[in-house]
């Protein structure tokens, strides 16, 4: 038997998690979280409203102007690949909400649909559930090309299609994002406290090259590299955000002799830490951010007497999906977005942006691990909307 309960935080974001009554049944990624900041704000439970864009950029595409049907809508999600466990959340939490809007009667029926990377069969999901009548269809797509012709089908049927965390730039869509450029800015603004100006070897490891995620964080960190000329890369490599490809890597920095000081990357931070203790080899002064569960443990551990790693985490929830789905209903159900509340990307795109909030550093490690003691190693830190913080971004 499993139990379910949930708690709004004060910036409106949801944290769920499941009780297990039974340690044989499957533990699935939902978490409970139990507060940002002090019990002050945690009474205050104030939703977040979305900053304002500059004008020229803030309309937004019309919405269908009618009611959806009391059928229900049909929703489907395609996740370019649930191989790791931050997108088996994004799966997991996004279910979570659908099926409350089916429990309600908004949503008549809610597919899931993954293609394991493959871009043949992200197309055939995509044109599937445009024949099949899908009113939304949500894509967190492996690239930024490929798709055009598919969104040109929905577009035309009426089908709102969004763009999910991996923002595809097609013209006249809203994509639903955490906002790549408040993650970056201050995990790498971190690095800049730690080291205040004394030369630092850096090992760097973007995600996946060719995502908007990715491309936009490394626009950032090379451009802050730039005014910060005390850090010298020493490496680069991509992981794919999986840890046992950043284990390969680092363990191949490490045999080659590269020697390091900080440790820039785009999460993964489990591998990266497993491959150094392996080999024995010294930690770094200074590491980046995964909202993975076991590496705030690992933290801990290595921490336990003195601070050897300083480190910054910042949240780049899974539950981004589950909070897209919120938007997509309003939009479906004819709400019009706040002017300001939209933002272009840097290739035109509307966005919809989260703006990261939660975060953990060595001060506030101690509470981390309390608030997060009964997940599992593999769980992610991870947020959404609540009901309120969504109806924020419209009329």
């Amino acid at each position: 038997m499993s139990v379910w309960s949930c708690a709004i935080s004060d910036d409106g974001q949801i944290f769920t998690r499941r009780d297990h009554m039974k340690s044989t049944l499957t533990r699935r990624q939902f978490l409970r979280y139990l507060g940002v900041g002090s019990t002050a704000a945690l009474l205050a439970a104030c939703a977040p409203t979305p900053a304002p864009a500059p004008a020229a950029t803030s309309a937004a595409p019309a919405a269908p102007s009618a009611a959806p049907a009391k059928k229900g809508l049909k929703v489907a999600s395609i996740n370019w690949t649930n191989a790791h466990g931050w997108r088996s959340t994004y799966d997991a939490q996004l279910k979570e909400v659908a099926d409350k809007y089916i429990a309600a009667g908004v949503v008549s029926k809610y597919q899931a649909l993954c293609p394991n990377q493959d871009p043949a069969l992200e197309v055939q999901y995509f044109d599937q559930c445009i024949n099949d009548g899908y009113d939304i269809i949500l894509i967190n797509a492996g690239g930024s090309s490929g798709l055009d012709a598919s969104f040109e089908k929905a577009i035309a049927k009426g089908i709102i299609a969004v763009p999910v965390d991996n923002i595809y730039p097609y013209p006249g869509v809203v994509g639903v994002q955490t906002d790549q450029g408040v993650w970056a800015g201050v995990n790498f603004d971190a690095m800049v406290k730690h080291f205040n100006g004394r030369h630092a070897r850096v090992v760097n490891f973007s995600g996946m090259p060719g995502t908007t995620g990715s491309g936009l964080r490394g626009d950032i960190w090379n451009a802050k590299l730039k005014e910060n000329p005390n850090f010298e890369i020493v490496y680069r490599g991509a992981h794919s955000w999986s840890d046992v490809e950043s284990k390969k890597l680092m363990a191949e920095v490490i045999a080659s002799g590269i020697k390091y000081d900080a440790i820039l990357t785009e999460e993964a931070c489990v591998g990266i830490l497993q491959a150094i203790e392996e080999a024995k080899a010294p930690y770094p002064e200074f590491m980046t951010s995964d909202e993975t569960v076991a590496y705030i443990r690992m933290l801990a551990r290595i921490n336990a007497e003195k601070t050897v790693i300083d480190f910054q985490v910042i949240e780049n929830p899974p539950g981004i999906g589950a909070s897209a789905l919120k938007l997509a209903v309003r939009m479906a159900q004819g709400k019009q977005f706040k002017d300001g509340a939209l933002k272009k990307d840097a290739k035109g795109t509307l966005v919809a942006y989260y703006t990261p909030v939660y975060t953990v550093t060595p001060a506030t490690l101690k509470d981390a691990l309390q608030m997060w003691k009964n997940a599992a190693d593999t769980d992610q830190m991870s947020t959404y909307l609540s009901d309120e913080a969504a109806d924020a971004y419209f009329k």
